[in-house]
């Protein structure tokens, strides 16, 4: 009998660099003997558009111990496993080439993803709890990988590797995962943890930086009321040459900016790019 912490488990991998794929498994204990629905979400929290995620599947398939189950597709975004006795495990890729902060990305530099794009929803079980186990990429260029979310952990190592756990499904799909050798930067608001989480090359100052976002963290506490409702928070800020945007989430929120937007160590001052740096932070942290 499966309990019913473990009756949804998926597992992810970094698979592919090179070719942007991600390896995905959703097992499900105890499947609907009328045959087990899986989708895809065609939004994202946050966001205010329709998506087609699905269109990111390269391949679907689906067996349990005896073998192989038939997988019929019955809508743009959703399958119908056939009847089976459980647990019934399908298996997927997912092209992922989308680097933006509503997307999934990978390459031999990083790996980065959104729950909706990667995450099949079961059906009749998105309410209950689920676990997820991130796994390490195989390729040898990414032995310094660590991980970075939001999301509860369950069991991990140092470098964050292992399994994390949601109460539910909406909860799943709203800490995005950043996987690769990024920097990072330590601060507490309220007394309560917050990571800045840098991934791209640049010579920022990321210590001044978490200086002044633990200045904009604690004026928005004290706006809406301490204690704030989180545990801990976590920034992901990818830079890049150009582009600008966020994306706002439970525990956590997505941001990409221009690598010279970041504090120089020579400036003392708040340049004009760098003050539209923090109203990033600070627009995406107020939501």
């Amino acid at each position: 009998m499966v309990s019913p912490s473990e009756q949804v488990h998926y597992e992810i991998t970094p698979a592919d660099p090179g070719a942007q794929l991600f390896e995905v498994s959703c097992r499900i204990g105890q499947p609907d003997p009328h045959g087990q629905r899986i989708e895809l979400p065609a939004w994202i929290p946050g966001s205010y558009l329709v998506r087609d995620f699905a269109g990111k599947i390269t391949r679907l398939e689906a067996d349990t111990d005896s073998g192989p189950v038939a997988v019929k597709k019955i809508a743009k975004a959703a399958w119908l496993c056939a009847r089976c006795d459980g647990p019934l495990t399908v298996r997927y890729q997912v092209y992922a080439n989308d680097l933006n902060v509503r997307g999934a990305h990978i390459d031999i530099t990083h790996a980065y993803f959104n729950g909706p794009l990667v995450f099949v929803r079961p059906g009749g079980l998105a309410d209950g709890a689920c676990t997820v186990a991130i796994r390490r990429c195989a390729d040898p260029r990414t032995e310094d990988w660590r991980v970075a979310t939001s999301m509860p952990q369950q069991d991990v190592d140092a470098a964050g590797f292992g399994v994390y756990q949601a109460a539910d499904y909406d909860e799943l799909i709203d800490h995005p995962v950043e996987i690769g050798g990024f920097d990072t930067q330590y601060f507490e608001a309220d007394g309560i943890p917050h990571q800045i989480v840098v991934t791209g090359r640049h010579n920022g100052d990321l210590a001044r930086l978490g200086r002044d976002v633990k200045k904009i963290c604690e004026t928005h506490i004290d706006l809406f009321g301490a204690p704030a409702p989180i545990d801990r928070y976590v920034f992901l800020l990818t830079v890049m040459g150009d582009g600008y945007g966020g994306l706002e989430h439970r525990w956590s929120s997505s941001l990409i900016a221009r690598r010279d937007e970041l504090p120089h160590f020579e400036e003392d001052r708040i340049t004009e790019r760098y003050r539209r740096l923090l109203g990033l932070f600070s627009h995406e942290y107020f939501h």
